[in-house]
């Protein structure tokens, strides 16, 4: 791929700031302009309550046979409370995550935990990046009896969970932060996108963030930009972009960098 493949397109980038940052500047390198305007934010939880249900789930982790992690930020959030707790992951534990991006991060944080010599290796689907994917590896089809414990978000899709339960297993819920509409949307932004002279290209990484970006901007501005290119990670990002009345949807495999950039690609070659 050439370094300028992207020249003429502008793309605004949705994702959660840590995440948007680096995928802006690959971006960047392959000739795009970019404009980074959050349409979801993650907070870890702080009521008392929420924690202490973190706590109680860490406490028993030895009892777990499968411990899940649905995102990078479940990663981030759930290590950080499970290396409070155990100086030595339990050894009888089996790790997965949803999507390579997970997965990679997952390892990186259990190495740096001591977990390189414990033979702890990441289950994790390398085609698409869903539950679905995740549900169909060879590890989680005899689980009756086992217990899961799923790292998350508040209020997270329930397919996972109880798919695992159809099939026999107790599952217990992680959840250890919030997603939110940022605080300030920069509407400044969206009117530099609209007026942009290059091709415009507006990328979302989950549905919950197209419904976000829905809600948070001005209805003229949202009007304007279902006209244009919008960029998913899936089909069913891209059905929840239908029922919104999207016009032209980029179809992603999944919500990694180079999925991403590769549908980007094959779009602007047509």
């Amino acid at each position: 791929m050439a370094n300028k493949d992207f020249e003429g397109i502008h793309i605004l980038i949705t994702r959660p700031e840590a995440q948007a940052v680096i995928w802006a500047k690959q971006l960047h390198k392959l000739g795009a302009k970019v404009t980074l305007q959050p349409m979801l934010a993650i907070r870890p939880v702080e009521d008392d309550e929420a924690k202490q249900a973190i706590i109680n789930n860490i406490l028993h982790l030895d009892e777990y046979q499968k411990a899940i992690f649905v995102s990078q930020n479940a990663v981030e959030c759930g290590i950080d409370w499970i290396d409070q707790y155990w100086p030595q992951l339990p050894a009888q534990i089996n790790f997965l995550a949803v999507g390579s991006s997970t997965a990679t991060l997952l390892s990186q944080k259990i190495d740096q935990l001591g977990g390189a010599d414990s033979g702890h290796a990441i289950n994790f689907p390398e085609q698409a990046m869903n539950s679905e994917a995740l549900l169909a590896l060879p590890i989680l089809q005899a689980v009756d009896g086992e217990k899961v414990l799923i790292f998350r978000g508040c209020g997270g899709r329930t397919y996972l969970g109880k798919s695992l339960e159809a099939r026999g297993a107790l599952v217990d819920y992680c959840e250890l932060y919030r997603r939110l509409i940022p605080d300030t949307i920069d509407s400044a932004k969206i009117i530099q996108f609209k007026e942009s002279t290059q091709t415009p290209v507006t990328a979302v990484h989950s549905g919950e963030t197209l419904h976000n970006l829905c809600t948070a901007i001005q209805a003229s501005d949202l009007s304007w930009i279902k006209q244009q290119a919008l960029l998913v990670p899936g089909e069913r990002v891209a059905q929840i972009a239908r029922d919104l009345a999207f016009k032209n949807i980029i179809i992603a495999e999944n919500a990694t960098h180079e999925s991403m950039i590769e549908a980007l690609h094959d779009w602007r070659k047509r």
